[in-house]
């Protein structure tokens, strides 16, 4: 979509339906700007370019503060350039002169997140601090309201997991209808502790793996140990070095194990990206 369809000039006149009334759908973002005013050019680029990346998520709306004394005055606009952002008829930002871009995505962000999104930013915050079981706490809490959100089903599911709870995340996954997006992600971290079974320890089949490195089960069976503990870098490495000393092993095993942990670290990981690329290079 081009800038012009969710752009519009504002005056007194239209005021209430192109800002009041459509700001209880979408976040309105008010530009003061004068024509031909070098100050504020760079923000008017900034905001030109910021409203056609989100694509409807907030609507400009430019106001020529020369030709718009009555708001001017009323909202209070002191100096050039001027950003003010308003949602559902109250001000939610309110930005005086040049504007970083990050400040502005920051704010639009924050009004723009859809509540899951903003369940997952503040249980991403908690994993970051090693607060695993409070971020289960609060999954619990939000899925009780929603309860129809599988969505918040299959996070809590995997972070029962990653705790050690696996009992526990059975239970949830059986309740999760199987094309729930994301469910990938907690049934490959289950089939990866399924494998690791009775493996034994990480220190005897590292030894394993370091005495023969022609043993590829050894090798296989080191990296399943590693990614069930956390150490999945490693695991994709190991992954890849039997895939370089033999692509078919095992019937391809190594190539299907890191798409399964690619799908367990779940789209846009930057891990899963980057192995993917690698395991592609040496695969052709």
């Amino acid at each position: 979509m081009s800038i012009d369809s969710y752009t519009v000039e504002i005056n007194a006149q239209n005021f209430q339906s192109e800002v009041a009334e459509k700001s209880q759908q979408v976040p309105v973002l008010l530009e003061f700007y004068a024509e031909g005013a070098e100050q504020c050019a760079p923000t008017s680029a900034l905001l030109q370019k910021l409203v056609v990346e989100y694509q409807g998520k907030f609507l400009l709306a430019r106001v020529d503060i020369q030709q718009n004394q009555q708001l001017v005055q009323q909202l209070q606009v002191r100096a050039l350039p001027s950003i003010k952002i308003i949602f559902q008829g109250q001000m939610a930002g309110d930005f005086e002169g040049p504007t970083e871009e990050q400040q502005l995505r920051e704010a639009l962000d924050q009004l723009t997140m859809s509540p899951m999104d903003r369940v997952r930013d503040q249980i991403s915050l908690l994993l970051e601090q090693g607060e695993r079981g409070q971020a289960i706490q609060m999954l619990q809490q939000v899925i009780a309201e929603e309860p129809a959100n599988f969505g918040l089903h299959v996070e809590l599911c995997d972070l029962l997991i990653m705790e050690g709870r696996v009992d526990d995340a059975r239970k949830v996954l059986a309740g999760i209808p199987s094309d729930a997006e994301g469910i990938d992600k907690p049934k490959s971290r289950l089939e990866f502790i399924e494998l690791a079974g009775d493996l034994g320890s990480l220190d005897e089949l590292r030894s394993r793996a370091e005495v023969d490195s022609a043993d590829l089960q050894a090798r296989f069976d080191y990296a399943i140990k590693l990614i069930v503990t956390d150490q999945v870098e490693t695991g994709l490495e190991v992954l890849l070095a039997i895939l370089q000393a033999d692509k078919t092993w095992g019937e391809e095993k190594a190539r299907l194990t890191m798409i399964k942990v690619f799908n367990m670290l779940g789209k846009g990981n930057e891990l899963a990206t980057g192995y993917r690329r690698k395991m592609f290079t040496y695969l052709h």
